[in-house]
């Protein structure tokens, strides 16, 4: 059987179609970093993603969206910056705000280890008097490079209360290295 150039035609329409479809109903092949925000979107993407209905939000074109008062879990609220320094989505950053003693970080801590399992990998910074100790995790999931740091008090309050004792940052995985 042979095929002739008006069936080729149809079949290369068929599947353009099916192509288009796929991607209108929302199956993106871009790494789905963090709630509805894919890495590479435009900031035009992202901002008919999160009108400005009932947040507080701020547009900075030139770099990055912030999104503030994010509830992540019941009593913790978040800062979510969408970051897009060249009009691409590259990173989102979402870090908590202030909780007494740093309680927050222990529950996003144990929810991310519950819904993916055992960090890929765990590192320890010693603190100063200028830095505080962070305990940094890593898991890499579809695609994208999570990784969770928890910051200490150091024994000198402030482990969350006035500033945030954790943050979650998401990036597309790099899908080759040259090592």
């Amino acid at each position: 059987m042979t095929t002739r150039p008006a069936q080729i035609a149809l079949i290369i329409a068929a599947m353009t179609a099916i192509t288009s479809s796929a991607l209108a109903a929302g199956d993106d092949e871009r790494p789905l970093l963090w709630d509805k925000v894919r890495s590479g979107m435009s900031v035009d993407e992202v901002r008919k993603l999160y009108p400005a209905d009932g947040i507080t939000i701020k547009w900075h074109a030139d770099k990055q969206t912030e999104i503030e008062g994010v509830v992540i879990l019941e009593g913790c609220k978040a800062e979510v910056e969408i970051q897009h320094p060249a009009g691409a989505v590259e990173v989102v950053k979402v870090k908590g705000k202030g909780s007494i003693g740093g309680r927050c970080s222990d529950k996003v801590f144990s929810a991310l280890s519950a819904k993916y399992g055992q960090p890929d990998g765990r590192t320890e910074q010693s603190g100063s008097m200028m830095r505080r100790p962070k305990s940094t995790s890593v898991w890499s999931r579809e695609g994208v490079t999570m990784r969770f740091a928890w910051m200490n008090d150091n024994g000198g309050g402030g482990g969350g209360l006035l500033q945030s004792s954790w943050e979650m940052e998401y990036r597309a995985s790099a899908s080759q290295i040259a090592l």
